[in-house]
């Protein structure tokens, strides 16, 4: 069995390991741990992970951001999206913004969310995110890309979020 669940003080080493293979830079691991503690965004967002019930291994995990452009609207961003090397593939990620998402819908009424990929688009269009024309986009090396059960993209009246 797994589980979603939010991310405790405990679990955020483990968290920021996951991704260091992708942001890492090059960096020694312990510099990069320091980096990612001292980051303003990782403090300003809310973590969760999927986990293992039955191991407690952490499988996946992400960041939601309020991006809340206007107060009749709930945005979220979705961000550093990991899964540790030796478990990708396996469809935890997938699995874990796929319920973020439903949760975020029905508990906080949430119908728009961005999200920056790395990885290429295929796989969160599988999830219904849509890129963003080539006008909106503000970065070469990471697509955005938006979701919404009840708006087009086009319909949107506020400023693309920046990366989160």
């Amino acid at each position: 069995m797994k589980k979603i669940r939010e991310a405790t003080k405990e679990d955020m080493i483990e968290i920021y390991k996951m991704g260091f293979d992708v942001w890492g830079d090059y960096m020694p691991v312990e510099e990069y741990i320091t980096m990612c503690q001292n980051s303003s965004k990782y403090k300003k967002g809310k973590w969760y992970v999927l986990e293992a019930t039955d191991t407690k291994e952490l499988l996946s995990s992400l960041i939601v951001h309020e991006l809340n452009p206007s107060e009749d609207m709930i945005v979220k961003g979705i961000g550093s999206i990991a899964t540790p090397v030796h478990l990708r593939k396996n469809g935890y990620a997938f699995l874990l913004v796929k319920e973020i998402v439903n949760k975020l819908e029905q508990e906080e009424n949430c119908n728009n969310f961005f999200l920056y990929s790395d990885i290429g688009t295929e796989f969160y269009k599988r999830l219904g995110f849509n890129v963003l024309p080539n006008e909106s986009q503000k970065y070469r090396d990471s697509i955005c890309m938006y979701y919404s059960k009840e708006n087009d993209v086009a319909t949107i009246s506020f400023d693309i979020p920046s990366y989160f």
